[in-house]
């Protein structure tokens, strides 16, 4: 085998490592927003938020988060589905980052869910949240 072709057998082999940490990582932060999404019925902000990432803390307080989920619970109503969208990870040497984005369905509503969760090992974290609804705006 030539250099190139071995050159090019080693890069396919890497990329196929890091295509599988990505997923095993995207996988790794689907539970943190299905239990969001739990406590989110439940009106548990303060533990949402409590048990939030660093990046989240440092993004709002525990007032803000609180508000605006109380405001997407009255006017959304409780969390009824969603599906995976799109996703993004960015893998770091400890931590990687996932950003994934929902198309949710509500009560009384839906919307696009945007959730940031950094993953190390098997702790996975909320770092951001966002949502995109115009039933939210004109509710």
């Amino acid at each position: 085998m030539n250099k190139f072709n071995l050159g090019i057998c080693c890069f396919v082999q890497l990329l196929l490592c890091l295509s599988c940490s990505m997923m095993k990582d995207s996988k790794a932060a689907e539970p943190a927003v299905e239990k969001f999404h739990a406590q989110f019925n439940d009106k548990a902000f303060t533990t949402i938020y409590n048990e939030s990432g660093d990046q989240m803390k440092g993004a709002a307080t525990e007032k803000q988060l609180t508000d605006l989920l109380d405001a997407v619970y009255r006017k959304l109503g409780t969390y009824k589905s969603s599906k995976v969208v799109n996703w993004h990870v960015n893998s770091g040497p400890m931590t990687s980052i996932v950003t994934l984005v929902y198309e949710t369905e509500f009560s009384d509503g839906k919307g696009t869910e945007q959730f940031v969760i950094s993953v190390k090992g098997d702790t996975s974290k909320l770092e951001g949240y966002n949502i995109n609804s115009a039933d939210l705006i004109t509710k």
